[in-house]
């Protein structure tokens, strides 16, 4: 029999009702048209222009792939941490990490609700493809997870789904549950309705489609950044 006797029990069985991706399945066929399997080396185009324009000496990324954010950002200087939860992809990201000589980056396949990050504090967190994947219940929890591990003055750089566009539909949160979705889409207005909560909006822009051998933007993306006040 099973009880819901914590928080952490009511998470575990209200993830049963959001059909997950199998992500190490994901990289090991790569069937799917993804652009960051296609493009899985070049890093996304707004983190290139904010390390251009900011003086950034840690980051953490979540969903970080096969690493091609985390490696621009230490080629660049930065102390970095990056989270996936494929063993396959973050095999690959220290792979190309060591080809590319980017020493100042750390790998690691983990849940990012099974972290402990005691009183790390980053200047810069970035998410390119975990939070539209992530159900309601979650979605509250990494909203914490993100706020309680920046810096004072400290940003966000988020990428998800554009409701209207090709990546996911916009789904109400009960329905995600009752349809078992894989991701869903957020319009500005809801996304400025969530994350302000937390942080203050610095920015919220559609993506362009845009792609030169240094960096690559998708139309089908918000390209949010948020900032955590002192």
């Amino acid at each position: 029999m099973n009880f819901i006797n914590s928080i952490d029990d009511l998470f575990h069985m209200l993830d049963r009702y959001a059909e997950g991706v199998e992500w190490n399945t994901f990289y090991i066929k790569r069937d799917k048209p993804a652009p960051f399997l296609k493009y899985n080396k070049l890093p996304d185009k707004c983190v290139v222009d904010f390390i251009r324009e900011h003086n950034i000496k840690n980051a953490c990324e979540f969903g970080c792939g096969e690493g091609r954010n985390a490696i621009y950002l230490a080629k660049n200087g930065v102390d970095t941490e990056a989270y996936d939860l494929s063993e396959i992809a973050i095999e690959n990201a220290k792979r190309y990490a060591r080809e590319s000589q980017a020493e100042r980056v750390t790998f690691k396949a983990e849940n990012i609700f099974a972290l402990d990050f005691m009183d790390q504090k980053f200047d810069l967190v970035i998410d390119s493809g975990i939070f539209h994947h992530l159900a309601p219940h979650r979605r509250l929890q990494y909203r914490d997870i993100v706020s309680s591990i920046l810096a004072e003055n400290g940003y966000f750089i988020l990428l998800c789904f554009a409701a209207g566009e090709d990546g996911a539909d916009e789904v109400d949160d009960y329905e995600f549950y009752r349809s078992k979705q894989t991701g869903t889409a957020f319009t500005e207005e809801r996304l400025k309705e969530f994350w302000g909560e937390k942080l203050d909006v610095a920015d919220i822009r559609k993506g362009e489609s845009i792609l030169d051998n240094q960096m690559w933007e998708s139309e089908y993306l918000y390209v949010c950044v948020l900032k955590k006040g002192s």
